[in-house]
């Protein structure tokens, strides 16, 4: 199954498919780029805990595939300079209480091309996409102390509905952005 490129002004969100999470898992970042025809930093290893989550999504529910973890490159560039994901696709259990069919979706960016705007690019693109395929909400989970990605959601018009504490991330925050 091919799935197309998300595009946006300045920044294209390429499909990682799950022989690249594979080989992310394993370590294998020459593996990752010849499969998704990026050049992966070497930071692409922090994603390895993620990509073994999703694959395993992958492998329980096809249809999730599309939500799936994306690299994140500048338009005619083919470095990553990020990547981002839905949690889950749209209309899953643990969203219902946010609103039918919410989705929620993570993003990091490589710590050198970070303060340039590419997570606000991304969000929005995502958002866009996901609106197209039955999104009806969005919800994003930030570290109290993350001062760039509350901004974001505080730019977008995000409203704080809870707190939990994620097993991996520790306290986080939830907000909530519907249409």
């Amino acid at each position: 199954m091919s799935i197309d490129d998300i595009i946006g002004e300045r920044l294209f969100l390429r499909h990682v498919p799950p022989e690249a999470l594979t080989a992310t898992v394993a370590g294998n970042l020459g593996e990752v780029s010849r499969l998704i025809g990026l050049s992966v930093p070497s930071e692409w290893t922090e994603v390895a805990p993620l990509a073994l989550r999703r694959i395993k999504q992958i492998e329980d529910d096809p249809a999730y595939l599309p939500w799936s973890i994306r690299a994140m490159a500048l338009n005619g560039a083919t470095e990553v300079v990020g990547y981002a994901n839905f949690h889950e696709r749209p209309g899953s259990q643990f969203l219902q209480s946010y609103s039918p069919s919410a989705v929620e979706l993570g993003y990091t960016i490589i710590a050198s091309h970070r303060r340039r705007g590419y997570g606000g690019e991304a969000v929005r693109i995502l958002m866009r996409w996901a609106r197209e395929r039955g999104a009806d909400g969005f919800v994003f989970s930030i570290s109290p102390g993350n001062a760039a990605s509350l901004a974001l959601v505080a730019r977008l018009g995000a409203v704080k509905v809870g707190s939990h504490i994620d097993e991996e991330d520790g306290p986080e925050d939830v907000y909530l952005l519907l249409p």
